[in-house]
């Protein structure tokens, strides 16, 4: 195993049948994969009907894949760096929609995760294997402490979530030294453009860098004209609260709300 790109490989076939019947693969069903690794999840997916264009960094795991799979017409790989890839090598196997199945290795997760974000109208859902912290990130809401932040918001602007089972270390080869999860999300439009979505998560992280502190005291922080031209409104609107205290629902409203104030003197980009 190369471990520089953070793989530990499936060995369980029960966990494979676990993660197909959660993705809701059928005979037919467009999947992409990514990271096949020694292709157990593979073997499951083509098993099941589904028709798999998989992506592998490994080269020596991209050799065996093609060997193993060798004449599967309804089987393609692409050896490269998933976080790399035009997402139109999709389109030119077919126009979809695709279903995201993957044991993603731990390295990517986050950054994988932010790119499907942002392209999410191509798949009809995704069905994803990582780190369990990483798991529990995605699905936190505002009562689940630390794991609730910038991550599970992002995660709720642009999906229904669910977390849906957990896997043991024992479940794969070399077992790594944490638990992992299984997440299925499926895509919901925002209301939002893809730059206001940008803006958005920009705004929230910056106001999530000092955790611990007041939202109010944040906001002073990073959009002091905006604390100046909102006042006391402002201040009773968020109280002593913190940004982890915050619904997604009201993170909307706050960002509407400094939008609106900001379109009339300024770019809401230049203020914050």
């Amino acid at each position: 195993m190369a471990r520089k790109w953070g793989q530990h490989f499936l060995r369980h076939p029960a966990v494979a049948e676990r993660i197909l019947e959660t993705a809701g693969v059928e005979t037919g069903t467009l999947v992409w994969e990514i990271g096949p690794g020694a292709g157990i999840l593979t073997a499951a997916l083509r098993k099941q009907g589904a028709r798999v264009l998989a992506v592998e960094i490994d080269p020596k795991l991209a050799a065996a894949l093609r060997e193993r799979f060798r004449g599967d017409v309804d089987f393609q790989l692409i050896e490269g760096d998933v976080l790399a890839l035009s997402l139109e090598v999709l389109d030119e196997w077919d126009a979809g929609p695709w279903k995201v199945v993957a044991n993603l290795p731990y390295n990517i997760s986050t950054p994988l995760f932010f790119r499907m974000l942002a392209e999410r109208r191509r798949w009809q859902s995704l069905t994803l294997m990582m780190q369990w912290e990483v798991a529990e990130r995605l699905c936190a809401g505002p009562n689940d402490g630390k794991a609730y932040g910038v991550l599970a918001l992002a995660a709720e602007l642009g999906f229904e979530r669910t977390l849906a089972f957990k896997v043991p270390p024992e479940a794969f080869h070399p077992p790594p030294k944490v638990e992992s999860g299984v997440v299925h999300l499926v895509p919901v439009e925002s209301g939002l453009s893809r730059e206001e979505e940008q803006h958005l998560l920009n705004w929230i992280r910056c106001l999530f860098q000092q955790r611990r502190k007041t939202l109010f005291r944040n906001l002073r922080r990073c959009c002091p004209a905006w604390v100046q031209q909102a006042g006391e409104a402002l201040r009773a609107q968020v109280q002593m609260r913190r940004p982890e205290d915050l619904t997604y629902a009201e993170w909307r409203t706050l960002f509407a709300w400094f939008c609106k104030d900001m379109e009339s003197t300024t770019s809401p980009e230049a203020e914050c």
